[in-house]
């Protein structure tokens, strides 16, 4: 990224992905008239389309699921749940990015305020690793979009055109369809309405994916902002010279300059609160659907022999895995850089200064041995100590699956 080049944050929050920019399907369309402006939403009419289609969809897969099982075809019914653990993912942040659109709203246009606008203050906050990162971030996710929306939408296709005769007469089969959910008047099974219900589930694929993309962007945003913040606290406290505090001239700028720091630090913590408010509960819940959902994939993994199920199940639990490592990432690195603060603090030539700033010091380190930690739902940090226990939870479901399954048959 160039490094004096003069960012704005309309144009981290405007990054699309090919789902988004292709179909304009956007739900949180950031936009403002200029930039002395609050960030407003244009409308929020298609995400209320979206997820009342996402919802009634979730309900079929139910109904689904449920015939499946009083038929005694506890393998389909457990493929269909696998499969509709992602989709009930993206509807839990679709619902939760309607629910805290104005949350979103308030916080992003918060740290709209204190945005750094000019190119020295943007290099002395280093505005350009940002950049960086969200652009490295964006890559990789539309590498997914490419590759796992394509496989998940083309792969059905690929399998009617290849496997399926038309003159048959025979039923599809759910492999042939995006979603296996139930739909009335057996129009799924119909070969002559197949390509209608493939083109309403390929609309609604789209819409839940971005609702995943939706609420996972805001958050990377909001959340890259924050350790650029507290990354600038550090850098100033490392910038100060105790030993200025032993001059009568030199201390009343140092102090000044303490307090102006302490001001901002203190500023960028109370939009800390509500960053978690915002954000603990869709962590906690999406946590739990992810963990389940990895357990699912794996064990229908460890249960087939089909090269293709394999492919299909292994790339979705690849990704849920990396999602939630990515989510448990950003929460060890904002916790990373303001535990940073005690070690700044530390390493300044504090035993140079007055005896009245080594009392601060010691105030100072007190505080900042308390990081500054994201929560699902103030019952478990988001670091990479979470993301080994979900994994570990995970895995453990999955042998209780297996040893279940050795009972039954």
């Amino acid at each position: 990224m160039e490094k004096h080049r003069l960012y704005t944050l309309d144009e981290f929050l405007l990054k699309l992905q090919p789902s988004q920019r292709y179909t304009r399907i956007i739900y949180l369309d950031f936009r403002r008239e200029n930039q002395n402006k609050p960030f407003r939403f244009e409308s929020l009419r298609l995400l209320y389309a979206a997820l009342t289609l996402l919802i009634v969809d979730c309900a079929c897969n139910v109904l689904k699921i449920i015939f499946e099982i009083r038929a005694q075809r506890l393998s389909e019914a457990k493929q269909i749940g696998a499969v509709w653990s992602i989709a009930f993912l993206c509807l839990i942040r679709g619902i939760f990015v309607m629910f805290k659109h104005k949350s979103m709203l308030d916080l992003t246009n918060d740290l709209d305020k204190i945005f750094p606008r000019t190119r020295l203050l943007q290099n002395r906050m280093n505005c350009h690793k940002l950049a960086r990162y969200l652009l490295i971030r964006h890559r990789f996710l539309f590498a997914y979009a490419v590759v796992g929306l394509s496989a998940f939408i083309g792969i059905p296709l690929l399998k009617y055109i290849v496997f399926y005769d038309p003159n048959s007469g025979e039923p599809l089969l759910d492999e042939y369809h995006q979603h296996a959910s139930w739909f009335p008047f057996h129009l799924k099974e119909n070969p002559t309405t197949y390509p209608y219900m493939y083109v309403s589930e390929t609309i609604l694929t789209l819409f839940g994916i971005n609702c995943l993309f939706t609420w996972d962007h805001i958050y990377t945003v909001t959340v890259a902002q924050f350790i650029m913040h507290f990354e600038y606290v550090n850098t100033e406290l490392a910038r100060l010279n105790a030993k200025d505090t032993m001059d009568v001239e030199k201390s009343k700028k140092f102090y000044d300059d303490l307090v102006e720091i302490i001001k901002y630090h203190q500023h960028v913590l109370r939009l800390g609160n509500k960053l978690r408010n915002t954000f603990n509960l869709p962590l906690f819940l999406t946590d739990l659907i992810s963990g389940a959902s990895i357990c699912f994939h794996i064990y229908l993994i460890a249960n087939t022999d089909d090269v293709i199920a394999i492919t299909l199940f292994i790339f979705p639990c690849f990704v849920q895995v990396a999602f939630a490592f990515d989510n448990c990432y950003q929460g060890s690195r904002i916790e990373n850089v303001t535990t940073n603060m005690s070690q700044v603090i530390f390493e300044q030539n504090w035993y140079d200064a007055t005896l009245e700033y080594r009392k601060f010091v010691v105030h100072f380190l007190l505080f900042a041995s308390r990081p500054f930690t994201l929560c699902g739902y103030n019952l478990f940090s988001i670091d990479m100590v979470h993301f080994r226990g979900t994994m570990m939870i995970a895995y453990r479901m999955f042998t209780f699956l297996q040893a279940r399954g050795s009972k039954v048959e």
